[in-house]
């Protein structure tokens, strides 16, 4: 396990241990002795940053410093190449916006490399509110090694466009777009290949049951009138309405607020359809998630807290969370939703890993 964050691998290694933990920069990882990665490793996943890949990030693309450094995982998946040592499958995650960055671009030539390389390439589009109360997209790609991707997988021929293959994309709309569809159409070239992926069973929880409702009411954690105010004179009249709603009920709902940027103007925007906005890492107060509790006439405001944004990612509550707020933040607000991750384990990981041990 890698990261370049001390703060990240003290949760890490709190939850997992530290025998097996390289705290530094996945460039010089790339560039160190080749012992730093273990041998014979079946599956290399990768969750490389967003910042330049998201729509309300720079959009540098992986030309960008941090998005970039999904270039040093190329680099080592090449040195294992030269080894005759690689991984079987690798995974890679991220924002919606790596399909479309640089017009797609960015996309096909990690694609591109990864087909030279010698894999065959699926992508999955996955939103967290598929499992759990949070609205988060995120694309996975997932390369299998082409000697088990031929069994394993539906392989796209390269010579045929109107075939069954396409038939089979379009069984899973909601896991691949068509947005997807228009970028492999036009980059037949690549090796594709369609996981057995189905949809989860329909989601039941809804934010109600993600909350902390034993905070007491005269925890320091609900805002004071002042601060309250505030955040409703930033919303308009629409959401202002939507708040009133809720005041109107005769028991108590929750809410979601994120502040965006509307016209240079900071806007506060209430979700009332039972799941919270996606979460992001801190960067400002701007960027946490808002709760609202609103019933019986009255409403109060407080932060989501570090174990509800623990939830909204699908993570246990035994999961042990930074005591600092902003590093659980932060721990939380860059995780990958593990559902979504259980659900690519049951339906692809796992069925190839055990397949590749009985046909050794």
């Amino acid at each position: 396990a890698n990261d370049i964050s001390a703060d990240k691998m003290s949760t890490y290694v709190e939850n997992y241990g530290d025998d097996h933990f390289h705290l530094e920069d996945i460039w010089k990882v790339a560039a160190g002795p080749e012992n730093i990665i273990p041998e014979d490793v079946f599956l290399y996943t990768a969750s490389f940053p967003c910042t330049d890949l998201s729509v309300a990030g720079s959009r540098a693309g992986l030309a960008g410093e941090e998005s970039g450094t999904l270039n040093a995982v190329l680099k080592i998946l090449e040195q294992k190449k030269l080894a005759n040592d690689l991984p079987k499958i690798v995974m890679l995650e991220n924002v919606s916006g790596f399909l479309t960055s640089k017009a797609g671009k960015d996309v096909v030539e990690t694609v591109k490399a990864l087909s030279e390389l010698g894999f065959v390439v699926d992508i999955i589009e996955l939103d967290a509110a598929l499992f759990t109360p949070q609205s988060r997209p995120r694309v996975f790609l997932i390369a299998v090694i082409e000697t088990l991707a031929t069994k394993c997988m539906h392989v796209k021929s390269a010579d045929v466009f109107c075939d069954s293959w396409w038939q089979k994309f379009d069984e899973q709309p909601k896991l691949r777009s068509a947005k997807l569809k228009r970028l492999i159409a036009s980059h037949e070239e690549l090796n594709w290949g369609l996981l057995d992926i189905p949809l989860p069973e329909p989601r039941t929880a809804i934010l109600d049951d993600i909350i902390e409702h034993d905070i007491p009411d005269v925890s320091s954690l609900w805002w004071s009138d002042k601060r309250r105010n505030h955040l409703f004179a930033q919303m308009n009249p629409a959401h202002q309405a939507k708040l009133q709603a809720m005041m109107d009920n005769k028991f108590f709902s929750y809410g979601t607020v994120f502040r965006r940027m509307r016209a240079g103007v900071s806007m506060a925007e209430l979700r009332t359809d039972g799941i919270a906005g996606c979460l992001r890492t801190p960067r400002g107060g701007s960027s946490k998630q808002i709760l609202v509790r609103a019933g019986n006439g009255e409403w109060r405001v407080r932060l989501l807290t570090p174990r509800e944004y623990a939830r909204l990612q699908g993570v246990r509550d035994s999961f042990v969370l930074p005591n600092n707020v902003n590093k659980a933040y932060f721990a939380m607000g860059d995780a990958v939703c593990v559902p979504a991750i259980e659900h690519l384990s049951k339906y692809a990981l796992t069925p190839i890993y055990k397949f590749s041990q009985v046909s050794r």
